[in-house]
Order: C-alpha cells, then sequence, then structure tokens
C-alpha cells in the first residue's frame, strides 16, 4: 500500500501591485489542522509588521484541502484585518473552496463589501448596539 504525502502548507508573501499599500500571500497546500497557524502568524505578522496596510490579498489558487481548523483560521483572520481596518480579499478561489463557503454560509462574509462604519440607529442617531433597528 503507498501512502501519498501530506501537501504541506507553503506560503509566498509578496508586496501587492493591485494596490498602493497591500500585500498578497499566495497559499500553496492544505490549509488544516496541521498548517492553518502557519497562515494565522503569517497574516498577523503583517499586520503588526504594517500599519499602513490597506489591503491584504489571499490567492488561493492552490489551496489544497481546507478542513474546518482551515475554516475557523479563515474567519479569524477576516476579524483581524476588520479590527485593523484592512480589507481582505481571497482571490482566485477554487471550485471546493466557494462550495465549502457556500454550504458554511460563510461565503457572503468573505464577499460582501466592507460596511461603511457602524451601524447608526435610525431612531435615536446614536450606534447602533443591538445589530439591528
Amino acid at each position: 500500500m503507498t501512502t501519498q504525502p501530506p501537501n504541506h502548507l507553503r506560503l509566498v508573501t509578496l508586496d501587492s501591485a493591485d494596490s498602493g499599500n497591500g500585500v498578497r500571500i499566495e497559499i500553496h497546500g492544505d490549509l488544516d489542522y496541521d498548517g492553518a497557524d502557519l497562515l494565522l502568524d503569517e497574516v498577523t505578522a503583517q499586520l503588526t509588521d504594517r500599519p499602513l496596510l490597506e489591503d491584504l490579498h489571499l490567492h488561493c489558487g492552490a489551496v489544497g484541502t481546507v478542513d474546518s481548523m482551515g475554516l475557523s483560521t479563515l474567519l479569524m483572520i477576516g476579524r483581524r484585518t476588520a479590527a485593523a481596518g484592512v480589507r481582505l480579499h481571497l482571490d482566485d478561489r477554487p471550485a471546493k473552496l466557494d462550495r465549502l463557503l457556500t454550504v458554511t454560509g460563510t461565503l457572503d462574509h468573505f464577499t460582501a463589501p466592507p460596511a461603511a462604519g457602524p451601524a447608526v440607529s435610525h431612531r435615536t442617531g446614536a450606534p447602533d448596539r443591538t445589530g439591528g433597528d
């Protein structure tokens, strides 16, 4: 019996030519329990080292398997970039990643346009802390 070697995660980080102040991280391999922390650590380092960062592009064209830990990592990256005021782009998503995001109800979370600012209550003009009207 022959076993396939794991598709270890490898990242390539480049300054993004797409925007004036952006970075592109190319993801090669499986985004899973064994490698997801590597991506989270790299994103965290980029957010820390580049305080003027505007756009973070995750190039997903060479992503293999994405398990629950990989999905959780993408969601954590989404929270961290939002908190830093950085636009997150999941570029060149393969169909299998889109299916996973659709089935888990997270596709719109990654592809919706960013909110212009905090929601404001139409009744009081104050920030809406309830999440809706």
